[in-house]
């Protein structure tokens, strides 16, 4: 049976991420008056789009981050996607 290479088998050691942090759950204040004034910049820019470019700039956002922030990511949608199914059904049934 032959396995595949993983990414991280071909990258030099400085450029493979670190999945042996430990969250502790608490987000660091931004660190700079520019970080806050150029997020701020992208989410107006992104507010202008329409849904495919969104969905899009997203995806290209979602591309360039590592296995911890996808992590993150996945914690934070969870509870949007959720759907009530038994709200859904009709009431003789619910």
């Amino acid at each position: 049976m032959e396995t595949e290479r993983m990414i991280e088998d071909t990258m030099p050691p400085q450029q493979v991420t670190s999945l042996t942090s430990l969250d502790t759950g608490v987000r660091p204040t931004p660190s700079s008056a520019a970080y806050t004034a150029e997020r701020d910049a992208c989410l107006n820019y992104f507010s202008r789009w329409n849904e495919t470019d969104q969905v899009e700039f997203v995806e290209q956002l979602l591309a360039r981050m590592c296995h911890y922030q996808h992590g993150h990511i996945n914690a934070y949608l969870k509870p949007m996607l959720q759907r009530d199914f038994i709200s859904m059904l009709p009431s003789e049934y619910a």
